[in-house]
């Protein structure tokens, strides 16, 4: 395969494992820590996805131009 095909999968993939990071922060954050303040967990778990999310995004964009 192309590595312009396999990078924009990649890409792709790390931004949909943001998205479900961000959407679901709260009951990961329930289930897998043991946070007195859930708050701050689920603040630190968004953050994350964010940046996985930009990280996947600069792959597709550079990956495209």
């Amino acid at each position: 395969m192309d590595v312009k095909i396999i990078l924009s999968i990649v890409g792709a993939l790390i931004s949909l494992a943001a998205v479900v990071l961000i959407y679901n922060a709260r009951k990961i954050v329930r289930e897998r820590f043991s946070f007195g303040d859930q708050n701050s967990g689920t603040l630190a778990v968004k953050t994350i996805g964010m940046v996985l999310f930009c990280v996947g995004m600069l792959i597709i964009f550079f990956n495209l131009t």
